[in-house]
């Protein structure tokens, strides 16, 4: 529809240009003593029925000339002029009326906010999966765009997500990809209804991500965890999530575990204080580098209980580490606490 009405208006304007430059054209022709400007100013005031006052067929006519010529083509140029701008003010009317213009407005204004991010995360379907994971973005003050094809599911999620910031479109194709901040983002997550999607999705993504060194990371949903994963990790993906074997494994959680998840849930879900299992990578020339745990006080400048410590970023991990271990640049560090907590952290391990 947006598409259509976008013509009609091309092809509206289009002939009321041409509807003035005949008129301007015929009166310059037919009447003497007219310049350009003055053949133009009685087009105008001939089309809007102004009427003739000042300015005149009758006074600028030559003695040679045929009155009734001049009569005949200023009826045409009414009759048609008329019928014309009445049809190109329809058009504009429904153009208006229809929210497009509105719907334009946002949408350039949207690809705006967009192309300002940087390190943010692409949520590909916004699905009850996708739900989920915009919740603990916005949760844990990550940055994100979601693309999703339905317009009728967009405005589902807006009535909870009122400030998020979208692209309605099909996450296969490259360019929509480009408009939600590919080139900036720090991960993409395909949550699509199709594996099939979600497959090409992680083919299209690895590609890309080989051919311009990007560092993104890439993780897909999955139901038929079997047959898919080994397929979509082949493409590239570095997680691949399947919803049923975490809910059977959440299962066996509570009834082994029950006290463990019911902590896990409650820090999850309590928003007065949002707590999280965050990891934080030590940079080069930062304050910690080359310290030990002990030498470092994390706990007291921070407030985060270290749990464990991955060297260099690889390989296994350190868990539960005394307060000799070691901390050089690249190594990551497990820590459990406020999410403002793992900022605090973020900055001086920068």
């Amino acid at each position: 529809m947006d598409i259509l009405i976008r013509r009609r208006i091309g092809k509206a304007l289009i002939l009321i240009v041409l509807i003035f430059s005949i008129g301007t054209v015929g009166f310059y022709i037919l009447l003497d003593h007219l310049s350009f400007i003055d053949s133009l100013y009685l087009t105008v005031i001939t089309l809007t029925t102004v009427g003739y006052g000042d300015l005149t067929p009758h006074n600028n006519i030559s003695e040679g000339g045929n009155l009734y010529l001049v009569e005949l083509f200023a009826i045409l140029l009414i009759l048609f002029g008329i019928g014309s701008l009445l049809y190109v003010m329809g058009v504009i009317t429904e153009y208006v009326v229809s929210g497009d213009m509105i719907s334009e407005r946002r949408r350039k204004r949207m690809q705006k906010l967009i192309s300002t991010l940087r390190y943010h995360y692409i949520i590909c379907g916004a699905g009850r999966a996708g739900v989920y994971m915009m919740q603990e973005l916005k949760a844990t003050v990550r940055p994100f765009v979601v693309i999703e094809r339905s317009e009728e599911r967009i405005r589902e999620v807006l009535t909870e997500f009122g400030d998020l910031l979208y692209i309605q479109g099909d996450s296969t194709q490259d360019e929509i990809m480009e408009q939600a901040g590919l080139k900036h983002a720090a991960g993409i997550m395909a949550a699509l209804p199709d594996e099939k999607d979600n497959l090409f999705v992680v083919m299209s993504l690895s590609q890309y991500r080989k051919e311009n060194a990007k560092r993104f990371r890439i993780g897909a949903k999955v139901e038929h965890f079997k047959k898919m994963a080994p397929k979509i990790r082949s493409a590239g993906a570095d997680c691949v999530i399947s919803p049923e074997r975490i809910s059977s494994r959440r299962m066996i959680s509570e009834m082994f575990r029950p006290s463990v998840t019911t902590f896990l849930d409650r820090m999850l879900k309590d928003d007065r204080a949002v707590m999280r299992i965050e990891e934080v990578t030590i940079s080069p020339g930062s304050v910690f580098s080359g310290t030990t745990l002990r030498e470092a006080r994390i706990p007291e400048k921070t407030g985060l209980l270290i749990v464990a410590v991955r060297k260099g970023g690889i390989g296994e991990f350190i868990q539960n580490p005394d307060a000799g271990q070691k901390i050089e640049a690249g190594d990551v560090l497990i820590g459990m606490g406020p999410m403002d907590k793992v900022f605090t952290l973020r900055k001086i391990a920068q």
